[in-house]
């Protein structure tokens, strides 16, 4: 009887769990931070790390949904990540309210979230010069730098850039055009006044110029930015640099050792009375070279109707790429655009054994150099001779070694051979100088030796000189 009992007592009671099944159990949800107690300057940053874990006495965690406002449900399944919050514009500080619940494999939802109250503040953006792209203690017309900016809130919350030139009005700069060239608005113009503004490696100036430049003086540039919040970053201050102005139509661009450059100088001086300009490059192992030879040396041959370079085989290393290379090599790309764009030119050069033209050919009527063994030598008792033109004969005063005849281009024309002397096996034309011409017109002539080279006598030499830049290029 008590065996018979008990066994109903026990289906009853089977019968009765399966009518009325036990709910699943709702996940629970932790942060690994309970509470922030922080206030002022100590508040967080708008961009930190959480972490958070779930758990589930009759399943498992599938998955996390999070919420600042208690509307919006933003579903995860990750345990932790960087949050970047926005702070409303012109507020320095807010609190974030931040709620996450865990849900579980039986869909269910923890119904009691995890809740952190963040104290957030704004931090101030921060600004600066790119000293490595800035330019030496001196400027020939153009200041070429790049700049930065950053924000620990992310660099997007910056919203605005200002440049100021001396004691000029701030000018709001384009944030997405890290370079920036400065070129007097008026370059033969002494004094304080305006400069135009250039873009990256573009030679289309911006509407509008910036003030308080010193044209043929001292100038100092500073930056600054500013960040949703309003909150400005510290003023950066440039080295100060001196700019010369134009004074002429004619630059001379000297690549050779002072005692050279002053050679080319003097003579120019002789035949040129109006004056001219005058920028070293070789000076100090190249320290005033352009470091960004576009735009920079673009936007000072702009100003000028006629260029003389005079430079040989020496090489020098750009101080930002470490590229190392002849002069004519970096300056190749802006002298064919200076000649396609109507300037004049005349260069000067020598070529280091074994020279391959490519990166030149284009921009100069060179097509190729012999590339025989032994070399080419010009002697005292020889001469340099014109095959057109109203040009002199020239003489050297010494033994010239290693001379570097060349094969014109198919668009220019040869206007000097010189007198050489083969050593060796080597083998090659004689052709020494070349002119490119349109309709007539001369715009661009070149020698591959050092005409300063060929002064026994000195008249000689200044008639050359005057022939080209006051007959030949007077147009």
């Amino acid at each position: 009887m008590r065996t018979l009992l008990l066994g109903f007592i026990v289906l009853v009671w089977w019968g009765c769990a399966d009518d009325n099944p036990v709910a699943p159990a709702a996940p629970e949800t932790h942060l690994s931070i309970e509470r922030i107690d922080l206030s002022g300057p100590n508040r967080l940053n708008s961009s930190f790390r959480l972490s958070w874990y779930g758990t589930d006495r009759d399943g498992y965690v599938v998955g996390y949904e999070f919420t600042t406002d208690q509307v919006n449900w933003y579903f995860t399944t990750v345990r932790d990540s960087v949050f970047k919050f926005e702070l409303d514009p012109g507020s320095d500080t807010t609190d974030i309210e931040f709620y996450i619940r865990a849900l579980d494999n039986d869909g269910n939802k923890d119904e009691t979230p995890a809740f952190l109250r963040i104290p957030l503040k704004n931090s101030p953006p921060v600004a600066s010069f790119d000293v490595e792209s800035f330019p030496a203690d001196t400027t020939f017309g153009v200041c070429t730098f790049r700049w930065n900016y950053s924000d620990p809130d992310g660099d997007a919350t910056v919203t605005a850039a200002f440049l100021k030139v001396n004691e000029g009005a701030w000018y709001e700069l384009d944030r997405s055009a890290r370079m920036v060239s400065l070129r007097s608005a008026n370059p033969s113009v002494a004094g304080s006044g305006d400069a135009d503004v250039f873009y990256n490696t573009s030679l289309r100036k911006e509407a509008l110029p910036i003030s308080g430049w010193n044209n043929g003086g001292s100038n100092t540039l500073y930056l600054k930015v500013v960040d949703l919040a309003g909150r400005e970053s510290a003023i950066d201050t440039s080295s100060g640099f001196f700019n010369k102005r134009q004074t002429s139509d004619l630059l001379l661009i000297n690549g050779q050792p002072p005692d050279v450059n002053a050679r080319y100088r003097q003579t120019v001086k002789a035949v040129y009375p109006a004056g001219f300009d005058a920028v070293d490059f070789a000076q100090g192992n190249g320290r005033y070279q352009p470091i960004f030879w576009v735009p920079t040396f673009s936007l000072i041959t702009e100003l000028y109707d006629k260029l003389i370079f005079n430079t040989d085989q020496s090489l020098f290393a750009n101080p930002l790429t470490g590229r190392s290379a002849l002069l004519l090599e970096f300056a190749a790309p802006v002298m064919q655009n200076y000649t396609d764009g109507g300037g004049k030119s005349m260069v000067t050069t020598s070529f280091p054994p074994g020279f391959d033209p490519a990166e030149i050919r284009g921009a100069f009527p060179v097509d190729s150099l012999s590339l025989t063994s032994g070399q080419a030598v010009i002697e005292p008792d020889s001469f340099m001779y014109p095959v057109q033109g109203n040009y002199p004969k020239l003489q050297p005063t010494t033994l010239l070694l290693g001379a570097d005849p060349f094969v014109p281009s198919i668009d220019s024309e040869p206007i000097y051979r010189a007198g050489l002397r083969a050593f060796g096996a080597w083998k090659g034309t004689d052709i020494v100088g070349a002119a490119r011409k349109t309709d007539g017109k001369t715009r661009q002539v070149f020698f591959s030796v050092e005409l300063y080279r060929f002064n026994k006598d000195e008249s000689k030499l200044r008639e050359l000189f005057d022939q080209i830049l006051n007959k030949d290029f007077n147009w």
